[in-house]
């Protein structure tokens, strides 16, 4: 195990409310995503508003964007709600490598891969990992053409690598997405996660509270809940549970008369980034 802090973001399906464009819904979207990578944020839950819920347009785009370049058009039908993606700035994480060339990978290095092809009887698989051809997977096991893996090279001459758990990964290795029927059903889920709710009737945070939200955090996971464009985290919860999590405003004193879910992600987690900076 890494030992590091998993940090999670709740988001409303409603997140794209305001706009019918879908050019503009992608580019909402996207700052979502650049959020969660420069944050290191693990997973991304969209939990379902009533009064709006486009939780499918909102996890088709941050799959799009989590998923390597080199692997889009293997593991990522065309659609038409897709159409604006070429705009997105590229996450430039970890596991979106600019390299391609085979001869520069090294023993160690960890991708992402698809299986494009798998023969025999004994499970020979050969995964497609962004470089000039597919290469071998050492592996027991049968994995169905299609299937997404983490894989770690283990040999240069010839070039072939073995499949790894994503938990051996040293580093930030993009998030998950995930969505749910319920905000306060999944929070109560999260019994050893310190959950925060963002919220402009929240604590506000100035250096003083920040430094006491540091010294007094003593769990490592981390979730964090925004309210949707319309409405609050208190149309969502009930009174006990807003009582019982941690509740922060982290733009007090704003200049607008309302602040956008994606503005109040980048803020929130640049400031509680500060929670975890051992890691």
């Amino acid at each position: 195990m890494t030992g590091r802090c998993e940090r999670a973001i709740l988001i409303p399906s409603s997140l794209t409310m305001e706009s019918r464009d879908t050019r503009v819904n992608t580019l909402k979207v996207g700052q979502i995503a650049r959020a969660a990578a420069v944050f290191r944020v693990s997973r991304i839950v969209i939990y379902r508003d009533q009064e709006y819920n486009d939780s499918r347009f909102i996890s088709m785009i941050l799959r799009y964007m989590e998923t390597p370049q080199y692997l889009r058009k293997l593991l990522i039908p065309r659609k038409e709600e897709l159409r604006h993606v070429g705009m997105l700035p590229p996450l430039r994480t970890s596991h979106h490598p600019i390299n391609s060339k085979s001869e520069s990978l090294k023993i160690g290095e960890f991708r992402v891969g698809a299986v494009v092809e798998s023969v025999g009887s004994d499970g020979g698989v050969w995964v497609e990992i962004g470089i000039n051809r597919p290469i071998p997977l050492r592996t027991g096991e049968k994995y169905p053409v299609g299937q997404r893996l983490n894989v770690r090279i283990f040999s240069q001459e010839p070039l072939a690598a073995e499949p790894v758990d994503q938990k051996d990964i040293p580093h930030y290795w993009g998030y998950e997405t995930e969505v749910v029927d319920s905000l306060e059903s999944y929070l109560e889920s999260m019994r050893d996660t310190r959950i925060v709710l963002a919220s402009r009737s929240g604590r506000a945070i100035t250096p003083q509270a920040l430094l006491e939200l540091v010294q007094s955090g003593n769990k490592r996971d981390l979730a964090v809940a925004f309210g949707s464009p319309a409405r609050g985290l208190d149309a969502f919860l009930s009174k006990e549970s807003m009582k019982r999590y941690e509740m922060i405003n982290t733009i007090p004193h704003q200049g607008t008369e309302t602040v956008r879910v994606e503005e109040a992600v980048f803020a929130t987690l640049a400031l509680l980034n500060l929670m975890s900076l051992e890691d």
